[in-house]
């Protein structure tokens, strides 16, 4: 083990890993002492400032299974949260032609890291850098390193603004391989989380960042680089990484299915 993963252990096993900012491991390779000692300096000058202000997300709560039929005023009430989260980007008419599609999702769980469902946006100016500055965690706004142009997709996505349904955070996937959690996903007829779907769930709750890093199995960069969406240093940031690693604070983000108006 080389000394930054020294250092991870450490400081995981010292401090509790679920409410810090460590690095992405697969975003660091050898480094110098120097880069080190400013890696150290601003880990635990986060230290310092989260440890008092962050409390860990809770695990292991019930789930519910609901319908449309069984709870519309929820799903009504959701479905304008993301009407404002979408503003000033989207005209709130276009998105609202999305709300009859409630009714065919069918069964959606809820609970901790569920989500019944998401309004994913897609305009030309809803780059992917654009994207992440809507995700906002401890005051700082994301950022992308991924170029819109060489993003690829899994699956065959809904033409203009969908819905997906029946999301899953990825916290029941961390510390499966990439590769695994894509087959393992579709043997159970899900849907990997693609680079517009995960900055859109991390826009409406930024904390899941810091409890663990979403794998987007769903798109690939280049062909071969797998999309990621996580808290580095300040702030969030979406990259790729050519590593198949499986990560105890990484999961892959997935969906029930998608639906558009053209379906």
């Amino acid at each position: 083990m080389h000394f930054i993963g020294a250092f991870r252990k450490v400081l995981n096993e010292s401090c509790g890993s679920s409410k810090y900012s460590l690095p992405h491991p697969r975003r660091i390779g050898r480094a110098t002492l120097d880069e080190m000692y400013l890696v150290m300096l601003v880990y635990f000058q986060q230290f310092n400032q989260q440890f008092n202000k962050i409390s860990p997300r809770k695990e292991g709560l019930s789930m519910t299974t609901i319908t449309t039929n069984t709870a519309p005023s929820h799903l009504k009430q959701l479905f304008d949260v993301w009407l404002e989260l979408w503003k000033p980007d989207v005209p709130e008419d276009e998105l609202k032609r999305l709300f009859p599609l409630l009714e065919n999702i069918g069964k959606t769980t809820e609970g901790e890291g569920r989500l019944p469902f998401a309004v994913i946006a897609r305009t030309p100016a809803l780059t992917l850098a654009r994207r992440m500055e809507k995700v906002v965690l401890g005051g700082n706004t994301g950022r992308s390193y991924i170029s819109d142009n060489r993003v690829s997709h899994l699956d065959v996505i809904p033409e203009g603004h969908y819905l997906m349904w029946d999301i899953e955070d990825g916290r029941a996937m961390r510390n499966i391989k990439p590769s695994v959690a894509t087959e393992q996903l579709r043997c159970d007829k899900r849907f990997g989380g693609t680079t517009e779907e995960g900055p859109a769930v991390a826009m409406k709750d930024s904390l899941v960042l810091r409890h663990h890093y979403m794998d987007l199995v769903g798109s690939r960069y280049d062909s071969d680089g797998l999309p990621c969406l996580c808290e580095l240093g300040v702030r969030p940031e979406l990259f790729a990484v050519r590593d198949d690693g499986a990560l105890p604070r990484s999961g892959s983000l997935s969906c029930g299915g998608r639906l558009g108006l053209g379906a």
